[in-house]
């Protein structure tokens, strides 16, 4: 992707959006916007920056994987679930 292209890809990302970051390989919530980056966080604190070409809107599965986190992250914060 070069240097303008990214501006065709902001448009269809909006904060609270669930996405599959391909460079980390993982899915995260859309927090906010900084340019061409896009800040992402988990259920578990975890936050980063990815460029918002590495991005792309996440499949079920994927929505899933992380609303399964967010409960095992509950479980363990309350002390319920096995570490």
């Amino acid at each position: 992707m070069n240097g303008g292209d990214w501006t065709n890809v902001l448009p269809r990302l909006a904060i609270g959006m669930v996405v599959y970051d391909r460079r980390y390989e993982m899915p995260g919530t859309i927090a906010d916007f900084d340019g061409p980056m896009v800040c992402l966080t988990r259920p578990t604190g975890l936050e980063w920056r990815s460029h918002c070409a590495s991005v792309r809107p996440a499949t079920a599965y994927e929505l899933r994987q992380l609303r399964a986190i967010a409960q095992l992250h509950a479980q363990r914060q309350r002390g319920i679930a096995p570490a």
